[in-house]
This record gives structure tokens, sequence and C-alpha cells, in this order.
């Protein structure tokens, strides 16, 4: 599998996720200071991943040319 292509696939799927993490956030259905924290976390998490990936992605890209 092409580098870009499972770096492109893993950016759609953390970028789903945290989508859908920050959607309970805004709706409300977070019930607990605990799930909060944690719905936090993983929104924190993702966006930590995601800016690494992306920061490997140029570099891969800058090889490329």
């Amino acid at each position: 599998m092409d580098s870009i292509v499972l770096a492109e696939y893993l950016l759609k799927d953390i970028r789903q996720r945290k989508k859908d993490f920050a959607e309970s956030l805004v709706n409300g259905s977070i019930d607990t200071i605990e799930n909060y924290r944690f719905t936090v976390g993983q929104v924190r998490g993702m966006t930590y991943v995601e800016d690494l990936i992306i920061a490997a992605m140029k570099g891969i890209e800058l090889e490329n040319e």
C-alpha cells in the first residue's frame, strides 16, 4: 500500500472519530465529568496524531518530487 494512501485512510478515520466525539460534546450527551474528560482527551489525542501524520506526509511528498 502506498504511504500516501495509507496516510489519507488514517486521516479520514481520525477526522470522522474526532467529529463524532465533538458532536457528543456539543449536543450535551456527556453525562459525567469523567466522560467529559475522556472525550476531550480523545479529541486532543486524535488532533495530535492527525498533526503528526500531516507533518510526515509533507516529508514524503517532498521526497517523491
